[in-house]
């Protein structure tokens, strides 16, 4: 007598399926209430920041390629650099350089950062891929081949990867003179690769919008 066994897949599919509804991949950058620098940067860069102005003081310092770097990797604070003057007559601060001196800061009373909306291009040029991706995912997760928090994990992955390309390729609106001339290059969204290295994906769980 020959035994006909059938596998029944359908829980296995169904448990996974379950984990898909009560999962979401975000992708962006996360950030604790002790380092909101971060944040700070991404949305100001995402969105824009008009009339940045000196919260004590007279003056913003923009520093140049000749700014010392602080044990942060950032710029050092102009009053901790030794020997720092102001020029007669020249909104900069400055140091002695034999008979002449060195610019480190360019002293403004106002900037304003244009937007740059880095994280929504990439969103917006990628959400077919995303579709495809979810799709074909769903149809591997129903024949066994790949788990729900596979594709969240791969799709949570490739959405990082295009987030970092979109800010590689950015080049409009175009940095400051000043920048330019500090970093050496316009890439407006890219200078020490910070903002890159933190993209991140995090599988969550519950309601979101």
């Amino acid at each position: 007598m020959t035994e006909l066994r059938i596998d029944n897949k359908w829980p296995e599919i169904f448990k996974q399926f379950d984990i898909l509804n009560r999962s979401y991949v975000a992708i962006g950058f996360f950030s604790s209430s002790e380092d909101s620098k971060l944040l700070t940067i991404v949305r100001a860069n995402e969105y824009g920041a008009p009339h940045i102005q000196p919260k004590n003081g007279e003056w913003l310092t923009i520093p140049t390629k000749d700014t010392p770097m602080g044990a942060d990797g950032g710029p050092m604070p102009a009053r901790e650099i030794p020997g720092l003057f102001r020029p007669k007559g020249k909104n900069v601060l400055a140091v002695p350089n034999g008979n002449k001196f060195k610019i480190v800061y360019i002293l403004v009373k106002e900037v304003t950062i244009p937007p740059r909306p880095f994280i929504r291009t990439a969103k917006i040029q990628n959400e077919k891929k995303y579709q495809r991706m979810v799709m074909n995912g769903i149809g591997q997760i129903i024949d066994g081949s790949m788990t729900a928090k596979e594709l969240l994990t791969i799709l949570g992955e490739t959405a990082k990867n295009d987030i970092r390309r979109q800010m590689v390729a950015w080049s409009d609106p175009a940095n400051a003179p000043a920048t330019i001339d500090r970093k050496g290059t316009n890439n407006p969204l890219v200078d020490k690769g910070i903002l890159t290295r933190n993209v991140e994906c995090r599988i969550l769980e519950g309601w979101h919008e």
